[in-house]
């Protein structure tokens, strides 16, 4: 059967909105027998139409003529500029709505959060295992004695289930706020398996431990081009021969613009930003770091969006010789 959750989130999904009323919830669980035939009669409907058609449009315009005006790198004294933006917004959600800050819906609010936190750890849990059948279905054994470095770790709703896997899990995040929850997340027996560093300053990039594993999702793409291009190379350099990179970042938004100095003349949003790499970029950096690309798939990471998110599998060549 299915619940009232099931409901509502399956109209927030697919429909952008709530529910009419609860006397709707309620039918729709007295009518569906799964989730299945709930999400059938939704994609079927008359209101989902306009969106299917959108979408089928608009969703990848990679045909279409982008400028190339995105930055993607800077001095070293502008890097510092930009990942300081970023430190005092997240350390300020960290503080005011630590679990919405990871993932945006009205019900891992602070007011609400102790009723759907199983909710909210669940997620990590799918995450963890879409990272799973990646790996296997690229002929990739994971070992357990492998290091895992999970970038942009928030409060630990991923880490919990990479240390069920990994016998050290180095957890990282701009954010000491968010870095105290993912302590507090683990029960004594994964505890010991989790190491975590505040990244306090890019020379943290380069001072992190070497490990087999990168994996970072939704985490890249609130950084500036320049900070995401310079994190990511500065990753992969420290990924181990033979080792594996998991991670996510919109790599296409149509009329996306960035111009460093142009954007540190601007007074900050209030509240997270998003930002693009372009796909090129990415590939420049996974071969300067020696990394054979083994899977790259667009994503829903970004959500009903004008962006183009892509996750991307690569492992790094055994001799580098």
């Amino acid at each position: 059967m299915i619940t009232r959750d099931d409901v509502r989130y399956g109209y927030r999904l697919l429909l952008g909105r709530e529910p009419e009323n609860n006397t709707v919830v309620q039918a729709a669980m007295a009518t569906y027998a799964n989730l299945q035939q709930l999400r059938q009669t939704l994609l079927e409907s008359r209101e989902f139409a306009p969106v299917a058609a959108a979408v089928s449009g608009n969703r990848f315009p990679l045909d279409l003529e982008q400028p190339d005006l995105i930055e993607v790198s800077c001095s070293p004294q502008l890097l510092q500029q930009l990942i300081a933006r970023v430190e005092r917004t997240w350390t300020r959600l960290g503080q005011e709505e630590p679990h919405w800050s990871v993932l945006t819906l009205d019900d891992f609010k602070n007011a609400s959060f102790e009723d759907y936190q199983d909710v909210f750890r669940s997620t990590g849990q799918y995450d963890a295992h879409r990272f799973a059948a990646w790996v296997k279905r690229n002929g990739i054994i994971l070992r357990p004695e492998w290091t895992c470095l999970e970038y942009g770790c928030g409060t630990g709703r991923v880490t919990h289930w990479l240390a069920k896997q990994f016998q050290s899990v180095i957890a990282c995040d701009i954010s000491e706020s968010h870095l105290a929850m993912t302590r507090e997340t683990f029960p004594g027996d994964l505890a010991a398996r989790v190491s975590c560093v505040r990244i306090e300053s890019l020379a943290v990039l380069s001072q992190l431990p070497e490990f087999d594993v990168l994996f970072s999702i939704i985490v890249l793409q609130h950084n500036p081009p320049p900070l995401i291009s310079y994190i990511l190379d500065k990753l992969l350099e420290r990924l181990r021969p033979g080792g594996i990179a998991f991670f996510q970042v919109p790599t296409l938004r149509v009329g996306y613009r960035f111009e460093v100095a142009k954007y540190l003349e601007e007074k900050p949003v209030d509240g997270m930003e998003m930002h693009v790499l372009p796909q090129k970029r990415v590939f420049e950096i996974a071969k300067r770091n020696h990394c054979d690309l083994l899977e790259v798939q667009p994503d829903n990471k970004t959500g009903p969006s004008e962006f183009i998110s892509n996750t991307f599998l690569l492992q790094k060549e055994e001799s580098l010789n």
